[in-house]
Formats: structure tokens, sequence, C-alpha cells
């Protein structure tokens, strides 16, 4: 009873949001391998399927900061419904656009990038959100549901998605991501939020709130740790995932079948991972999570990377997803818990920049370089790389311990 009452789940504002929520999500994960196979038909290039993966990654970068200002300014639910008929409008532009066949790389790669803005946008207002839903007993709780819905949607997601694609095509599936976002917003109008008191600073201008927010993150030990190991992985890890389509191609000579039998596995891995940290039985600290998570995540790509058989690469790629998942999660829970209330948008948007930003940049390395190298051996590049990077980062966090 006691788990129950700590459980998001029982907030029925938070039950409803999760619910109209799940749709969403499982939209987003079927638009994902649908815009990554589309730009390999389009193009046939490994690079240019890394640059439509960064299109929708790098406004997070750019963007993120300024949004995140924005979203300790104003409600986090009308922004919410806001950022989600942006969403549809990319996703019914998509569909159109790919069933009247005038589809070419320019206008995917735009509106990859208006996508990734609209993501942009949303990433700090949807966690802000979730403080509004839930009291602070249930926050890690609603966090870590949060998460195992998005990921149980990327288990289920590219499933759905590979479907679509084979038997009808990708302008309904683009079709499809559209009418998802129906059931958040609708239930985003009706349901009601607490009003989170907030102290704020009239006088200060918009670029002071933003340097207050990123000198309050480096200057927090616990949360500057978590967000630069999360980084560390993210970048790497997602990076190296973004380029399943060109494994799937090139290692498995496979179709959008095998790429949705990979990307499931991904997702599978994420929701274990998840499920682990809503159950309560890691005896853990978050912190040391998020670590070993990193390391684990640089060894299971290097696996990846050196086999070609496409039962243990969906293996591997479950592990990747798992760990992947098992520092998102802790790093986002920890960053939660531990800031103030009036930073919450800044620093969450801090946090966006790092773990969902990474591949942005990642994406476009490992789509370089696989474009010269192949995807094997960028593959090795990347977690070596990794490993080298979390060592040191041990080695410092020990010499100052």
């Amino acid at each position: 009873m006691v788990l129950f009452k700590n459980s998001a789940l029982s907030s029925k504002n938070f039950k409803l949001y999760f619910c109209g929520n799940i749709f969403s999500v499982l939209g987003v994960w079927i638009q994902r391998l649908s815009l990554g196979w589309h730009a390999w038909q389009l193009s046939e290039s490994a690079f240019i399927v890394g640059l439509a993966a960064a299109a929708q990654y790098l406004p997070l970068l750019i963007l993120t900061p300024f949004f995140g200002v924005l979203a300790d300014q104003y409600k986090p639910r009308s922004s919410a419904i806001v950022m989600h008929l942006i969403l549809i409008f990319v996703a019914l532009s998509l569909s159109v656009l790919t069933l009247t066949n005038q589809m070419e790389i320019a206008s995917l790669l735009f509106l990859s990038f208006l996508y990734g803005v609209a993501n942009s946008a949303y990433s700090p207002v949807r966690l802000a959100l979730i403080p509004s839903l839930v009291s602070s007993k249930q926050l890690s709780s609603g966090v870590a549901i949060s998460s195992a819905g998005f990921n149980l949607s990327r288990f289920i997601g590219p499933g759905i998605a590979g479907y679509i694609v084979t038997v009808y095509g990708l302008g309904y599936a683009y079709l499809v991501n559209a009418i998802t976002y129906i059931p958040v917003v609708v239930v985003l109008a009706f349901i009601k939020v607490k009003e989170i008191e907030v102290i704020s600073n009239k006088k200060e201008g918009f670029l002071e709130k933003l340097k207050k927010g990123m000198i309050y993150t480096f200057n927090h030990d616990v949360i500057k740790n978590v967000i630069l190991i999360a980084g560390v992985s993210s970048f790497f890890g997602r990076g190296l995932i973004e380029l399943l389509p060109v494994f799937t191609a090139t290692i498995y000579d496979g179709g959008s079948e095998t790429l949705a039998i990979l990307m499931a596995a991904s997702g599978l891995g994420a929701v274990l991972a998840s499920v682990i940290y809503m159950s309560g039985a890691l005896d853990l600290k978050l912190s040391k999570g998020v670590f070993y998570g990193g390391f684990g995540m640089s060894i299971t790509c290097l696996f990846f990377a050196l086999t070609e058989n496409l039962i243990f690469g969906s293996v591997t790629v479950m592990m990747i997803g798992f760990f992947i998942t098992f520092v998102a999660v802790g790093s986002q829970s920890e960053v939660q818990l531990n800031v103030a209330n009036e930073l919450r948008g800044r620093v969450s948007s801090i946090w966006t920049i790092v773990v969902l930003g990474g591949p942005a940049v990642g994406s476009l390395f490992a789509g370089v370089l696989a474009n010269e190298l192949g995807p094997k051996l960028t593959g090795v590049i990347f977690s070596s790389i990794c490993l080298v990077i979390l060592s040191y980062i041990a080695m410092e966090k020990a010499r100052q311990d």
C-alpha cells in the first residue's frame, strides 16, 4: 500500500496524462523509424541518414536553453498543447509530401529540423509538467513511469512502423503519427494541474536568467556529474544507434522489417531498465547507476560493431538500449530530485541539451565516419573513445574523493 501511495499512478491527473501521452510517444518512434528509412531510400548515403538524425537533434543543442527560460515563466500545460499542435502540423506535412510523391531530401531535412525545434521546446516543458501532476514523494516514480511509457513505445513503435511502412508506405506512417498526438492534446485541455510556487526576480533579463540556470547547474556537484556522464553516453551510444538504418542495409542486408527488429530490440532493453527503476529494486545510488550504465553501454556498442549475425546483433542492441536508458532515467531522476523549483525548467533544459541533444552531433560524426570507414569500424571507434573518456572521469572522481 505504501508503494502504491508513492506511485505517480495513484495521482488521477498523472494517470490521465500518462494514458493520453502514451499514444504520442508511440508516434514518436513510428516517425523516427520512418524518417531514418526515408532518408536512406532517397539518398542511399550514410551521411544523409546521419544528417537527418542531426537535423532532429541539433535544435536541442542550440535552442533548448532559451526554451528552458520560457518554461520557467509560462504554464507548462498551455505550452505543451501548443507544442503538440506544431508536431501535428509537421507530421501532416511529411505525410502530404510523401503521399503526393513530392518529397525531396531538402524537404525531408527541413521538416526533420522543424520537428527537432518543436521537440526542443517541448522537452523542458514536459519535465516541468510532471511535478505539477504529482506530489514530491511521487516525483521519482513519475519520472520512471514516464520513461517506461516512452521506452515501451520504443519497443512497440518500430514494429508498428515497420508494418505500416511495408504494407502502406511511409506517407501513412507519418499520418498515423499525426493522429497519435490528438489524445494528449485533449487530456491536457481538460486536466487540472497544481500551481507550483516559483520565486522569480522579474527585474532579471532573459540572458541573466539563462546564465543563472547554467551557473547553478555547473556549481551543483551531483547534477553536474550525472549530466556529464549521461552526455558522454548519449553522444556515443545514441549517436551510433541513429545509424541503425545503415547497419540494416549494409551489414544485415535487410529492409524496414529488419530495421524494425533492431529498433524494437533497443526499445525492449529500454523498457527493462525503466522497470528496474520503477520497481525500486535497485539498491544503488542513482549517481553510481548512471556511471555503471555508461560503461555497460560502451562495451555493448563494441560487441554490436563486431557482429554480423542479426540475432546476436539484436541482443547487443537490446543491451545498448538498456544501458542508455539506465543512464538517462537515473540522471533525469537525480536532476529532478535535486533542482530548485524556480530553476527546474532551465536546469532541465541543460539535461535535455546534453542527453537528448548529444545524438545530434554524435549521429553527424557517426554518419561522416561510416561514409568513409564503414559502420563497423565507426562502431569500434565510438565505443573505444567512450570507454577512454568514462575511464578518465572515473579516475578524476576517485582522485577528488
